[in-house]
């Protein structure tokens, strides 16, 4: 065999076996978003998925208050408007104002 045909061999096993842990990954994330599975299984899913450091979040980046995208802090998952007017009206508890 030539390189060239070697090269498209590998390429190919590359795209088999990156296709097969995109379809092993969206499985873990639906088993922990659906409510009718047991929480034992939902752990388990969740450890298999921060092992491999993926998010197991249904939404990334989005504000919990007013359901924004824009500006998120990803400690809190607020924007940072959000966490401003909480700190402005003292109900932000753990947060200083001075530190933001």
């Amino acid at each position: 065999m030539k390189t060239s045909e070697l090269n498209i061999l590998k390429l190919k096993q590359k795209l088999t076996y990156q296709k097969k842990n995109e379809i092993k990954y969206k499985i873990l994330k639906s088993i922990i978003q659906c409510n009718k599975i047991t929480p034992i299984y939902q752990n388990y899913a969740r450890l298999l998925l921060s092992k491999r450091k993926i998010s197991f979040l249904k939404f990334k980046h989005i504000c919990l208050k007013n359901n924004r995208g824009s500006s998120v802090y990803n400690d809190f998952f607020l924007s940072k408007y959000c966490i401003k007017n909480l700190m402005l009206d003292n109900t932000a508890q753990n947060i200083k104002l001075n530190s933001w």
